[in-house]
């Protein structure tokens, strides 16, 4: 499994047939109309603002098409992607937790007892964290699964909120050459 196949698990009926258009017009080379149809995930992804750079973009690389289905995912509610030099993870993750509809005090004191922060070392705690968020989670049926990129940036994190038992299948069946999968 990689973050296409779990992006199929996913989404709903409708989102996919959204992603899999976005795909096709990229398969196609139709930079123009794929950048108009998604241009705060390209944004989000390559920090690019304007049409004309992507298309700079497009001429000599490629959209790898996980980061972009893995993005497409946090635009449309089911995570939050999270990059690998951040201070305080607190209202990020507070804000992705009510949105979810995960308000546990359990897990609000572990948000709130120190800063959670990334920092692409050993020495970040927020992997720490996600692992202590998800022994509350899963008294509650569900998980966190955190995949981990260096395409674009230095590392990025995305954190999507899945049953336990998904959880579980994708961390048994996971292959990816590009994120590599936590928790």
């Amino acid at each position: 499994m990689d973050v296409l196949n779990l992006a199929e698990l996913l989404l709903s009926p409708d989102e996919k047939d959204e992603l899999h258009n976005s795909m096709e017009l990229l398969k196609q080379s139709d930079h123009s109309a794929f950048y108009e149809k998604n241009q705060s995930i390209i944004q989000s992804i390559l920090f690019l603002e304007t049409l004309e750079e992507f298309l700079d973009f497009s001429k000599e690389n490629e959209l790898d098409a996980e980061c972009f289905c893995a993005a497409f995912l946090c635009a449309h509610g089911y995570g939050i992607q999270i990059g690998g030099y951040e201070d305080d993870l607190t209202h990020t993750l507070t804000e992705f937790f009510h949105t979810q509809g995960i308000e546990y005090p359990e897990i609000s004191e572990i948000v709130h007892r120190e800063k959670i922060y990334t920092d692409c070392s050993d020495y970040d705690n927020f992997k720490k964290s996600m692992t202590a968020i998800n022994q509350v989670l899963d008294s509650h049926g569900m998980r966190l699964i955190v995949l981990e990129d260096y395409i674009y940036c230095d590392c990025e994190y995305t954190v999507l909120r899945v049953d336990k038992t998904l959880a579980e299948n994708v961390l048994s069946t996971w292959s990816s050459e590009n994120f590599e999968v936590y928790l």
